[in-house]
Parts: C-alpha cells; structure tokens; sequence
C-alpha cells in the first residue's frame, strides 16, 4: 500500500513538474487573426525602410494621387524589376526637410541609389508617369509651396541614374496623365 502510494505521488509530482505551476491558455488567448502574405510582406518593407532611412525619418504621404504614404513602386529603368520611390521628413539640424530617394532591388536587399532634396513643406504628389511620352516612365515629385501653390520636378532614368528633366510651379489638383 505504502508503495502505491509512493508510485502515485511520483506520478502526480512528475506529472506537475513537467507540466509547469500555471493555469493552460484560455481558447481566446490562443486565438489569433489570420496574417495574409501582404501583411508580411508589408512588415518585411517597414523593416528594410526603417534599415534604410536616417534615424527619425518620418514618410511623407502624397495628398493627392495614389494615396502611398510616400511609398511608389515602378519599373523605372526597364528591367522588369520595380523599383521604388521614397519620400519622406529628416531632421537635419533640427530643422525638417523634405527628401525623395529612389530604392532598388538587388536580389533580396534593397540599396538606395539615388537620392534629392525636396522642397517646400510637404508632399502633394509622387508617382511614375511617361510625361515626355517615350515610352519609358520618369517619376514625377509635386512639393507643397504654400499658398503660393505647388513644385514639380520630374526626373528621367539616364545612364543609370535619375537626372531632372522639368521643374515647374503648378496649382491645385496634379493628374500623373495630364502633365504638359
């Protein structure tokens, strides 16, 4: 009897000690949403964009446009790879300024391979836009000025760079399809 009672306590101790001194998860504890791909995908781009950018970066979105939250994806140099474009806020001796920066995939990694000062105080529109109609896109950055209206600058991808082609003022309302 003495050793039932034994063999018992064992079983019981060992039975506590391997299962651990607290209460099982509850059901709605161990219910989680389902996480789509593109949710990853996206954390995987916040995470290479936070790797990428200055400390305290801040992205900028585009008022108008595609509402992008500073982020534009496009095949800019034709190789069938989209690259992107970037625009965001630095502190650059406590003073904020606007910058753009076009990213590019090389394999896995994502390097910066251009970048340009903005201007104005925010951004009113980004985008990829065959603006001189030759076929190929050129990116299209439209700045907030103020009252006085807004900035366009639109670069062109030559020798593996991007060179401004236009710079311009425009008000209101900037359509990618409509530029002159």
């Amino acid at each position: 009897m003495v050793n039932r009672l034994i063999s018992t306590g064992l079983i019981v101790t060992s039975i506590l000690w391997l299962g651990g001194c607290r209460m099982p998860a509850s059901p709605i504890d161990l219910i989680k949403p389902p996480v789509s791909e593109g949710t990853s995908q996206k954390d995987k781009w916040s995470t290479t964009l936070r790797t990428l950018l200055p400390d305290g970066a801040r992205l900028l979105a585009s008022v108008h446009g595609k509402k992008s939250n500073g982020t534009v994806f496009g095949d800019m140099d034709g190789d069938g790879i989209n690259e992107a474009i970037v625009v965001y806020e630095e502190d650059v001796l406590n003073e904020k300024k606007l910058k753009a920066a076009l990213l590019k995939q090389y394999k896995e990694d994502w390097r910066i391979v251009w970048d340009t000062w903005g201007s104005g105080y925010g951004l009113d529109n980004v985008g990829f836009a065959d603006v001189n109609k030759d076929g190929r896109p050129e990116v299209v950055l439209g700045w907030s000025l103020g009252a006085g209206g807004n900035g366009l600058d639109i670069y062109e991808w030559t020798n593996h760079t991007l060179q401004l082609s236009m710079k311009k003022g425009y008000q209101g309302h900037l359509d990618l399809n409509q530029i002159p």
